[in-house]
């Protein structure tokens, strides 16, 4: 039994299984190795830079770094990675002439490294570094799982992956559709799907008797209670997905209006906003634990757009790109008093979901450590400074070590210049190229990347590496 094996109950109905020590395909006494994975969590609309990163010296991080918008990550300190000092390329402010405004640019080139095609589109011009992992690392080259959060624009500000020159990869809004596909609901067998569905069974219920005799199966002690966490996982979906108006995990018949199940736009609202992206984390730590992908992406929201924030003790009025300028409008109008402290609670409200997303990957243990630190969780943003549509100084946060590649607890400046606000050295396609070797991708010489991109300077970010 190896890591992509599945439970099959009713129908042929199937349950991936997270990678279990005692079942290599090898022979128990037989070492594990255990996949690194490439996850991206990305945001818009810049930050509030003064309260974002750490106001504690370069080096170790301590209590005393996460006392800004990242407080919710202190937890995590030991396994997160601050880099302090990249910026964009191409450039922003028309600084390399290429096509595209600002905000375009911040959404096309930061997976990509590459300039946008054109100022019609604003597609990028190049694969991003998800859909290249994906093709590297996955298992049968599968594309990168891409998932959504919220509404985007139809053009290029609503994406962030690609698949190469001018060819977006959309995020899939949708978790129902995204939980199906990491179960591998059998779509083309509505006489299964259609069992199950009348009697209202659970994807668990379906593999019952498979699952009590795995458990019987002498597995280890580390192996049960990992096992016992996926299950409870998978349930604790099915509850959500429930509390949104879906059966528990009653999957639906061949047709396309029941296999979207939900209306589009109530997924895209923003009042499912917070819902829909826990169930979609929900989805994404199954789907990586199970090795239905080794490659996701989730994209919070648009550029230039994003939602009203309206809970978690927020009430604002105006959505997040029009407080990201401080006004009523989103190019002009009057001032919006305190919009700077409105910025902050995004920021650390996005901090909290980094930290769930890190919580669920972390709960995984996959011998001597977790998933997580077979991982590396990179938070990305679609600008600096959100106000100044600044390209400098980005926001980017890394979580777990890809299997050690990384030496993680660190806050580090990696430009030599003495503002981190600056172009002159550290281009961001550098932090790409070492994200991609750290899980295993290599250049078409069999031999790691020297250089993602057409932007930038080739080589990795050394600083970074343990």
């Amino acid at each position: 039994m190896n890591r992509r094996s599945f439970l099959r109950g009713l129908g042929g109905i199937a349950v991936g299984l997270p990678l279990l020590e005692s079942f290599t395909g090898r022979g128990r006494a037989a070492p594990v190795t255990y996949p690194k994975r490439l996850v991206v969590f990305f945001t818009c609309n810049g930050v509030h830079l003064d309260r974002f990163f750490p106001k504690t010296p370069y080096g170790a991080l301590t209590a005393e770094s996460f006392t800004g918008s990242l407080k919710p990550l202190a937890s995590f300190r030991d396994k997160l990675l601050i880099p302090r000092g990249l910026h964009m390329v191409p450039r922003g402010f028309n600084r390399d002439g290429t096509p595209g405004d600002d905000h375009a640019k911040g959404m096309g080139h930061k997976l990509t490294a590459q300039p946008l095609v054109d100022n019609t589109n604003k597609y990028a011009a190049g694969i991003s570094i998800d859909q290249e992992a994906g093709k590297q690392i996955n298992p049968a080259g599968r594309s990168a799982m891409t998932l959504m959060v919220g509404g985007a624009g139809t053009d290029g500000l609503g994406v962030i992956s690609y698949k190469g020159r001018g060819e977006p990869v959309r995020g899939e809004p949708n978790p129902r559709t995204a939980f199906e596909d990491v179960m591998g609901v059998p779509i083309g067998d509505p006489a299964a799907t259609a069992r199950l569905k009348l009697r209202k069974e659970s994807v668990l219920d379906a593999v019952k008797q498979d699952f009590d005799r795995l458990k019987r199966a002498g597995l280890s002690k580390a192996d049960l209670t990992k096992l016992d966490a996926h299950f409870t996982l998978i349930r604790q979906t099915e509850l959500g997905l429930d509390s949104v108006g879906l059966p528990a995990c009653t999957l639906p018949s061949a047709t396309a209006s029941e296999i979207t199940g939900i209306d589009p736009s109530k997924v895209k609202s923003d009042a499912e906003f917070k819902r829909m992206g826990r169930l979609q984390m929900d989805v994404m730590a199954i789907a990586l634990a199970c090795g239905s992908t080794n490659v996701a992406s989730l994209q919070w929201g648009g550029g230039a757009g994003g939602p009203v924030f309206r809970w978690d003790g927020m009430s604002h009025i105006y959505n997040h790109h029009k407080l990201s300028h401080g006004t009523t409008l989103d190019n002009g109008g009057d001032a919006v008093a305190g919009y700077e402290d409105m910025i902050s609670a995004i920021d650390t409200w996005y901090a909290e979901q980094y930290a769930y997303l890190l919580t669920r990957l972390n709960s995984y243990t996959e011998g001597a450590g977790t998933l997580l630190d077979n991982s590396v969780v990179v938070w990305g943003n679609e600008l600096s400074d959100g106000k100044d549509h600044d390209f400098r100084d980005l926001p980017f946060v890394l979580a777990g070590s890809a299997g050690g590649y990384f030496k993680t607890g660190r806050y580090l400046k990696v430009t030599k210049q003495a503002d981190p606000r600056n172009d002159v050295d550290a281009p961001h396609n550098m932090l790409l190229t070492t994200l991609l070797n750290s899980v295993g991708c290599k250049g078409s010489d069999g031999m790691p990347l020297a250089n993602f991109g057409s932007a930038g300077k080739p080589g990795e970010i050394a600083e970074l590496k343990a």
